[in-house]
């Protein structure tokens, strides 16, 4: 692919990935390296494209189009990482430019061009660095979910999975957020036990809208099941089937509601659901291995095609 003609803005911030946490170098498009891979810097009069920088989505208050001052007549040219919890407000000045982001909603799909990367943990990045395995589908449907409870949507999960039912599922509440932790730990080794029990992995939201144990649950060849209170684009979701995920969005569910849902995807069969695990594995290794192999030439092939 030829690189593109990319000016650079002199006040863009840099990737906090590439700056603070090392694990995570080279994890976002138009990161240090993939600018140096994939882009010849250029003046703003011979570039193809304008880069902003990262731009976090909790300092809103701190950014304006004033700052980047080749942007008035050249929106659709400019483009920008927002870094925060996923699926927080984009504001509307920003809606006509080429936007990456983690967990955007889909509520945003009037922006002009809208890029989905992965929200990622240290297990994610030790899957993809790592040799992967292949796991069987247990032989049985059951629901298993174990985290903190940070935010509505998991407080009304855990009531709901602590409701009699005759449905087998499992509920195990951590006292603390555990994204951080490292590979080999216990409350990792813990983690993916649960994930390994059962066929069906409950996949609430938490602070942040988007969830990597959805990203995580497809490598482990589990059924992931998406509950939110606001539905937002999966990874390459413009262009792959992402049907293998159920998705349940409401922001007032109730112990009744989440049995009903429960049932509902119970009633596919052992057979339908064991297939739809094997498309999720699929789709890890088609799109998430994919984009972490060059997160930016990953980024310009989705933009050469996005319409």
């Amino acid at each position: 692919m030829n690189k593109i003609k990319l000016y650079v803005y002199p006040n863009a911030k840099p990737h906090v990935h590439d700056v603070d946490y090392p694990e995570y170098y080279n994890t976002v498009p138009l990161s240090k390296k993939g600018i140096e891979e994939h882009c010849i810097l250029t003046g703003p009069e011979r570039a193809d494209y304008f880069y902003m920088g990262q731009l976090a989505n909790d300092r809103w208050n701190q950014f304006n189009p004033s700052q980047f001052q080749y942007f008035f007549g050249n929106e659709n040219r400019h483009i920008c990482d927002i870094e925060g919890e996923g699926g927080q407000h984009i504001p509307d000045w920003l809606h006509s430019s080429i936007i990456t982001t983690m967990g955007p909603l889909k509520r945003y799909s009037n922006i002009y061009k809208l890029f989905a990367r992965p929200t990622f943990s240290k297990l994610l990045l030790h899957i993809i660095n790592t040799v992967k395995e292949d796991f069987t589908a247990p032989d049985r449907i059951s629901f298993g979910f174990k985290g903190f409870i940070n935010c509505q949507t998991r407080a009304q999960l855990a009531q709901g999975l602590q409701f009699p039912s005759v449905i087998e599922k499992e509920l195990s509440i951590n006292n603390k957020w555990n994204g951080p932790s490292e590979p080999g730990s216990t409350i990792q080794k813990e983690y993916i036990d649960m994930m390994m029990r059962h066929l069906v992995s409950l996949c609430p939201r938490g602070s942040g809208i988007d969830s990597v144990r959805l990203i995580e649950s497809c490598y482990y060849n589990r059924v992931p099941v998406l509950i939110s209170d606001e539905d937002y684009y999966l990874v390459g979701e413009d262009s792959y089937d992402t049907d293998f995920c159920f998705r349940y969005i409401n922001p007032n569910m109730s112990p009744f509601e989440l049995q009903d849902l429960l049932q509902s995807i119970y009633d596919e069969g052992i057979d339908e659901l064991k297939y739809k695990a094997s498309l999720a594995r699929k789709y890890f290794d088609s799109v998430i291995v994919e984009y972490f192999k060059d997160p930016t030439l990953f980024f310009l092939k989705w933009l050469n095609s996005a319409k």
